[in-house]
């Protein structure tokens, strides 16, 4: 495996606990057969990350989802924490 494949995977690993575990707008997190609730936002926060986005960039996906796609009320700070968790990891 090439270094670029496990940083890659490690990435990926990092942010879908990210999403299952802080952000978590479903409270899905104590079951374990919807652990992959939110695996369909993993690739596009992947390349936001990768591409180097903004905090507000990924806050603003994850506030999209909440808002459209799940249809949850949402909030604003914790939503914001989650995207500077997610922007740290462009360190990786």
């Amino acid at each position: 495996m090439d270094v670029e494949h496990t940083r890659d995977a490690t990435l990926l690993h990092a942010v879908h606990k990210i999403l299952r575990k802080e952000w978590d707008p479903l409270g899905i997190k104590r079951n374990p057969t919807m652990r992959d609730e939110y695996d369909d936002y993993l690739p596009n926060i992947f390349k936001l990350i990768r591409q180097n986005s903004s905090e507000t960039e990924i806050f603003e996906y994850l506030w999209w989802i909440e808002h459209k796609v799940l249809e949850k009320e949402g909030n604003k700070s914790h939503t914001l924490r989650v995207a500077n968790l997610l922007k740290q990891l462009q360190k990786m």
